[in-house]
């Protein structure tokens, strides 16, 4: 008997995924939105973004699994009252994202962001090269995405900080939580990098109070979400010297307008939203978990609380 999933995203192929949950379980049939002609059938959705017209007529729906790491590109308040939400943490999304954090962080520890401006103006300058112990990174976020980053640099010998929003114990990482405790991590690491879910609280927490309370010449990484970061605070503590340099992978608008002032810094490095991606081969088996939960009536794994919005 044939199962149906609702397929809706304007970013990602269905039919990339079709072929992988067949491969996983073959009388499971991605459905595009399009192509629905009885949505009193479906019962779970695997979405980017509701189908315009919203999942009203979808009056069977009884899970929605996202299909990102995080729920922000979707209003809570819109979806229908009581049903499941999931989030999709795979392992080719950590894998990703944690490669780019990893390169992110030994390009402004070992100056290449630097020299690569001077390679441009035919420059040479000889400087000593930096030691681990005097690079201590923080992570904001260390939920599984933010632990994982923590984690990998800790291994590799880095002094890691890990602030969120209650503490979170890990291996060789410094545990802050909290707003009061935001200071006292801030002032402790040379590098900081926002892996945080977007809340309420969490919008624009990478502002000029943020660059201030950093040790003069740090460095700054988003990686989270573009709302995260109040852009024009950072272009300020640029030029005032108080940012060294930063890796901005997500922003206010994308794609982001060329000419926008964050192309304008030599000082910032802009990458077009690829410091993660979710590989359907991979996390076709988290959506077919979630599926079997669903119509099982259990909990599924990585489910949103809609109250926090994570």
């Amino acid at each position: 008997m044939t199962q149906t999933i609702l397929f809706s995203s304007d970013l990602d192929d269905p039919v990339d995924w079709a072929r992988a949950i067949a491969a996983l379980r073959p009388e499971l049939k991605i459905v595009d939105w399009r192509a629905v002609t009885a949505p009193e059938t479906v019962e779970f959705a695997l979405l980017w973004k509701p189908p315009p017209g919203g999942l009203g007529p979808y009056k069977n729906l009884k899970g929605i699994q996202s299909l990102g790491a995080g729920v922000n590109q979707l209003d809570l308040a819109e979806l229908p009252a009581g049903i499941p939400l999931a989030r999709l943490i795979d392992s080719s999304l950590t894998e990703t994202m944690v490669d780019y954090a990893v390169a992110s962080t030994y390009r402004h520890f070992r100056a290449f962001d630097r020299y690569e401006r001077e390679t441009r103006e035919r420059a040479w300058n000889y400087a000593t090269p930096a030691r681990k112990a005097d690079f201590p990174v923080g992570v904001m976020g260390t939920g599984v995405l933010g632990g994982a980053t923590a984690a990998c640099l800790a291994g590799l010998g880095f002094p890691v900080a890990g602030w969120s929003r209650s503490r979170r114990a890990l291996p060789g990482v410094t545990a802050y939580a909290g707003l009061d405790e935001l200071p006292g991590f801030l002032g402790s690491v040379k590098m900081v990098i926002c892996v945080l879910p977007l809340t309420a609280q969490t919008a624009g927490i990478l502002n000029a109070r943020t660059f201030a309370l950093l040790p003069r010449g740090s460095y700054v990484m988003n990686m989270g979400r573009g709302a995260h970061l109040v852009e024009a605070d950072l272009v300020a503590a640029i030029e005032a010297g108080q940012i060294a340099g930063a890796t901005l992978d997500v922003f206010s608008a994308e794609p982001l307008p060329r000419d926008h002032a964050l192309y304008g810094r030599p000082e910032i490095l802009v990458t077009p939203h690829v410091a993660g991606g979710i590989a359907p081969g991979t996390a076709a088996a988290t959506v077919i978990e979630n599926y079997d939960r669903t119509l099982a009536g259990k909990p599924l794994l990585n489910a949103v609380d809609p109250a926090r919005g994570y």
